[in-house]
């Protein structure tokens, strides 16, 4: 049997010419495919590569603010130290109060009442009151004598109804 061509020449030609366009097309579309491929995976490496670098940079941070946080802990212990040292010294300058009063009372003459006493470093302001100025002149003799005294000195004095009121500063040693 012989093959019989029902098809002319130019369409022959036609045919031939618009599968070459369709293989063209078909290369075209397959490097296009291929590009986009490379792409994606280019971007999914890079993607995790920066997940990686980002995780190792946050645990890099974490370790950083957690030593700043121990430094912080430390220099609040200093501050803390520091303070400590500074109460230990006001301490130091500080009279001792209780032992000052009771100092104070052991040189008290009848007659004397004291009304308020404030302390200001080595200074106790004692206000006290007496029926006359001679009882308050000998107690300011008697805190001038007194052993643990530096000195006296009146800060007020007035009469009034009740008898004479008198501030007196006295100086600690």
């Amino acid at each position: 049997m012989t093959t019989i061509n029902l098809q002319q020449e130019g369409q022959r030609a036609e045919l031939v010419g618009s599968a070459g366009k369709f293989s063209t097309s078909l290369i075209f579309f397959a490097v296009i495919a291929v590009t986009f491929s490379v792409v994606w995976g280019g971007l999914t490496l890079g993607s995790s590569s920066i997940e990686k670098k980002n995780n190792a940079l946050k645990t890099q941070i974490e370790a950083a603010s957690t030593s700043l946080n121990e430094r912080k802990l430390v220099d609040e212990v200093f501050d803390l130290q520091a303070r400590l040292g500074l109460i230990k010294s006001n301490l130091a300058t500080k009279p001792d109060l209780r032992g000052v009063l009771d100092k104070i009372a052991k040189v008290v003459i009848p007659g004397i009442v004291f009304s308020a006493y404030s302390t200001k470093d080595k200074e106790v302001i004692i206000t006290m009151n007496g029926s006359n100025f001679d009882l308050i002149s000998k107690q300011i003799f008697n805190f001038k004598r007194a052993d643990f005294s530096a000195g006296a000195e009146v800060v007020n004095i007035e009469r009034d109804d009740k008898g004479v009121k008198c501030r007196v500063a006295l100086h600690l040693k």
